[in-house]
């Protein structure tokens, strides 16, 4: 019995480490997993007599005659370079290889055009609690295929499970906060800067909050979301951006953390009963008071590093080459062990995964290129030094177009009741401009222009205690002045600056959800030209983009491939994909670190009640099978939309880049500018595979200055999202 026992653990581990969910000890892959295993038993001393009488793969001939394309999409060998070529448009036979080893055509959707010839898996006699399939009937593959799918994810949920137990009641909001609580009151109180918007500050922190919400109420979403709204009410920020959508994206995040929480405390050997979990955000304090608290629980390691070297990490967060300043960290009390897990928290998959200076990037990608002699190099300085003034040049252009609107705003502001609309909508009493927190944000923002001031103290009014009257004064002031006012210079010495600019793109530009012509809002009345063109703002934008990629080609110039190499370097880092080929990201163990996306932006994959995963494919929903492709049979039922987070991490990653072994991220790797979201973007794609898009958006708001972002792109969102459900991430 106690050996039956060994041998179910030995399968369920396998299972749960392969990206099939499913054993097929034919498969290499499975087999390196099962060494894997066995070491770590302490079964090591029986490895090479199990795979010498039992699993030894054998050598597939047909393996020479077929072509790998990305993932499990194959071409002939013949037809391999007539595919690199052009892949959208090549017309002769693909495959995909079965787990027996053979190939089987499919059509350009995947589906199979032949039979598929089965596969063998370990048997339910040897303790995997699945069907067999190593004698298939081709009559019922489908059926067959669809049980062993719906098998693993039971044991995926209870894998799952099994870890959440670990923290079960032993999390609160006490120890989430015992690190840095009181930097989480100041900054959801809006007493402490924030790096990124209000809305994300407090997606970030309520993922901490929901764990030890989740902990303390069973795991219970329903009971979770009512203490996760409670805990939220009590502060400035919270109760504002305390919105069903952000309390969603929280506990999906919590619950993923927990998860892994869970499997990490058994991993690490520490007990569950005598560990504290605290829940760490970004801010300086925060890093610093994390190590003050390592250092007090006597802890002289951190995931296997001496807390010397460690204490460089965790100060670094989110800066240098660490991708993350959201961490958790958790201690045995009993034994001073303890392992930080680092987290980069988004609200959904379409979030941007890095943001920066335009000018900054393209200092980086220079210092990427490589096998430069000293003349190249400084033919590429003269480069970087014309993409960046031509930045500065679209930026300026850009300025003043919005600014071709300040006439109207003085004109329009000499109506009194036009005025009125506009301070109101100012101080956010109706129509507000803004989101934040702080409804009167850009009437407090005017009221600090220079100009403004200066008028004020002449005038002899106390802007702290303005009458309504005084108000549309000061606002007719300032449209008058903004006129004339020197673009190119700071709004403290009396200029314009990007604060001016939001204000009147925020009264007189065109944004919201849906979009809208705020013009009409502020006046009540038709726009008048010149009438603002949101197309022709982003323009600027995707002139920042073209001036990027412009970089990229020269490089290329330079040396051929050399600005395609860099770009594609800086992209791999950005987006942390070379976590999957086992990179520790500024030291972080790879193992330790997750980009964990609160909720999937679309709505092509859904859930049913029991988890099983489904793909819309035409106008029909798809059971995904556990190697990833779709079931023959549409479904005819309720469906859910997807109830978990978006997890990138080493294996989501590994799978979605569709990398072997000994394979390199950088292969295949192709750059193209094209359109995204009906905006100019560069996209990055691997095999035909897209997985990522650079591009220039705003840093702050509708017409703001420019900032470089990367985000992934769609298609890989989909793959990731897929993933992190057949995976068991979540």
């Amino acid at each position: 019995m106690q050996f039956e026992h060994i041998i179910s653990d030995i399968i369920t581990e396998v299972s749960y480490r392969s990206k099939e969910g499913v054993v097929d000890f034919k498969n290499p892959e499975h087999i390196s997993i099962l060494s894997e295993v066995l070491d770590e038993m302490g079964l090591d001393v029986i490895k090479n007599e199990l795979f010498q009488n039992l699993f030894e793969a054998e050598k597939n001939p047909e393996d020479e005659k077929y072509k790998n394309t990305g993932g499990s999409g194959y071409v002939k060998a013949d037809d391999y370079e007539r595919w690199r070529n052009n892949p959208d448009g090549f017309d002769g036979p693909r495959f995909r290889k079965t787990d027996s080893g053979d190939y089987v055509e499919v059509d350009k959707d995947g589906e199979d055009v032949s039979k598929d010839k089965g596969s063998n898996i370990f048997s339910p006699e040897s303790g995997y609690d699945a069907p067999d399939l190593r004698k298939k009937d081709s009559n019922n593959d489908g059926l067959e295929k669809e049980n062993t799918t719906k098998q693993s994810t039971i044991q995926n949920r209870e894998r799952n499970r099994k870890y959440l137990n670990n923290t079960n009641g032993i999390i609160s909001i006490q120890n989430i906060n015992g690190i840095d609580g009181d930097n989480k009151d100041n900054v959801l109180n809006g007493e402490e800067a924030v790096p990124g918007s209000e809305s994300s500050a407090v997606a970030e922190i309520a993922v901490g909050y929901g764990m030890a919400c989740l902990s303390e109420n069973d795991f219970d979403i329903k009971r979770a979301d009512d203490c996760l709204k409670e805990k939220l009410e009590k502060t400035k920020l919270g109760k504002a951006f305390n919105k069903s959508d952000i309390r969603k994206g929280a506990l999906h995040g919590a619950k993923r953390e927990l998860v892994k929480v869970g499997k990490l405390i058994e991993d690490e050997g520490l007990n569950p009963k005598t560990t504290t979990t605290g829940h760490v955000g970004g801010s300086k304090d925060s890093l610093s008071n994390t190590v003050k608290i390592l250092r007090s629980k006597g802890v002289t390691e951190v995931n296997g590093i001496p807390i010397n070297e460690y204490e460089k990490i965790i100060l670094e967060g989110g800066g240098g080459s660490n991708p993350t300043d959201t961490m958790v960290v958790v201690i045995d009390e009993s034994t001073g062990k303890s392992f930080i897990y680092h987290t980069s928290n988004k609200m959904s998959s379409a979030d941007q995964i890095s943001n920066g200076s335009p000018y900054k990037e393209i200092e980086e990608i220079g210092n990427l290129a490589e096998g430069y002699n000293e003349e190249e190099k400084r033919q590429l300085e003269s480069y970087q030094k014309e993409a960046k003034d031509n930045i500065q040049k679209h930026r300026k252009e850009q300025k003043q177009y919005i600014r071709n609107q300040q006439s109207k705003m003085a004109e329009d502001a000499n109506d009194a009741d036009v005025a009125r609309k506009a301070v109101d909508r100012l101080k956010g009493v109706e129509n507000p401009i803004s989101t934040s927190s702080d409804s009167e944000k850009y009437w407090k923002l005017l009221l600090g222009h220079t100009s403004v001031k200066k008028f004020a103290k002449e005038k002899g009014y106390d802007v702290k205690n303005l009458t309504p009257e005084q108000e549309i004064e000061i606002y007719q002031n300032y449209t008058n002045y903004m006129q004339n006012a020197d673009p190119e210079v700071d709004r403290r010495n009396g200029g314009v600056g990007e604060v001016d600019i939001q204000i009147i793109t925020r009264l007189y530009g065109v944004f919201g959800n849906p979009k809208q012509n705020q013009e009409e809002l502020t006046t009540g009345k038709p726009a008048r030209e010149p009438v603002y063109d949101e197309e022709e703002l982003n323009s600027y934008y995707d002139k920042q983009t073209e001036e990027l990629n412009t970089l990229r080609e020269k490089m290329n110039s330079i040396k051929p491939g050399s600005g395609d190499t860099a770009f594609s370097k800086r992209m791999i880092q950005r987006l942390h994909l070379d976590v999957a080929e086992g990179h520790d990201p500024g030291g972080i163990p790879n193992d330790k670190f997750e980009t964990i996306m609160g909720e999937y932006a679309f709505k092509d994959l859904k859930m049913d009640s029991e988890g099983n995963l489904y793909q819309k494919k035409g106008k029909s929903f798809f059971l995904v099978n556990s190697d990833g492709s779709l079931s023959k049979t549409p479904f005819d039922g309720e469906l859910n939309d997807l109830d978990v987070p978006v997890v990138a991490d080493k294996d989501t990653l590994k799978n979605c880049l569709g990398l072997k072994d000994d394979d390199d991220i950088e292969s295949g790797i192709e750059i193209k500018v094209d359109n995204y979201d009906n905006r100019k973007v560069i996209i990055y794609d691997r095999f035909g595979k897209q997985i990522g898009f650079q591009s220039a958006r705003s840093k702050s708001g509708p017409g703001g200055a420019m900032q470089d972002t990367i985000a992934y792109h769609k298609d890989f969102q989909e793959c990731l999202a897929k993933q992190t459900v057949l995976l068991g991430k979540a």
